[in-house]
């Protein structure tokens, strides 16, 4: 039993650790992310074969701590040079730079799949392709590969904001109504107006500038 309970503290607490280092950690997987998942998750695991288990809290904690002074010493210049590194030019209008390449140990198999991937098959639609220091490649193409816009037809949109959901699987999202300004009130008479109820709503959302009232139903109504 006692280790059961071990085991499940130990795991709630690396996740509520993994909350505390952010979302970048695990998004972007800078050099310095990847180094503290590794360490959290071997530290984290030690008390499981053996009996060390507050100096192991200890030590997590400290590695939380590091984490974050070193999230906040990227926000400078040197920091994030020195954490993170530059971006590396691996393309440049059109044309390979084989010795980027060789600097970043990328094969021009890897690049060629990567920009496939990303939707340009051949390397003569591409203007830039950045390797960034999360070990994304960013792909720019050419001005005239660049996907056509509504913008570009000077076609009008109405901007209706964003979608923020108000019933996720006939449940109220609370939070959001007061995002959005509205009452529980507001959405119970717009159902009762549908002649709905909550519980036959699967997904419903409000975009955010409208303000209108988008519902699916379940498929079983």
């Amino acid at each position: 039993m006692m280790l059961v309970i071990k085991i499940l503290s130990l795991y709630l607490i690396t996740i509520a650790i993994m909350r505390l280092m952010g979302k970048s950690t695990i998004i972007q997987m800078t050099p310095y992310d990847l180094v503290a998942i590794i360490i959290v998750g071997t530290v984290a695991s030690e008390p499981l074969i053996s009996t060390e288990y507050l100096p192991t809290l200890y030590v997590l904690a400290i590695l939380v701590g590091l984490h974050i002074i070193f999230s906040m010493l990227t926000l400078s210049q040197f920091g994030n040079r020195f954490f993170l590194g530059e971006p590396t030019l691996l393309i440049k209008d059109g044309q390979i730079l084989e010795d980027n390449l060789e600097k970043s140990h990328l094969s021009v198999s890897q690049v060629l799949s990567i920009l496939r991937s990303k939707g340009y098959p051949k390397i003569s639609d591409v203007e830039y392709a950045m390797l960034e220091p999360i070990g994304e490649i960013s792909v720019i193409p050419k001005a005239e590969n660049t996907p056509v816009t509504v913008q570009h037809l000077e076609i009008p949109i109405d901007d209706e904001g964003m979608p923020i959901a108000v019933i996720i699987d006939g449940r109220i999202q609370h939070r959001n109504l007061r995002l959005l300004g509205k009452s529980k009130e507001w959405l119970q008479q717009h159902l009762e107006s549908n002649d709905l109820k909550v519980k036959d709503i699967i997904y419903a959302y409000v975009n955010e500038k409208t303000k209108k009232l988008n519902i699916n139903k379940r498929s079983s109504n």
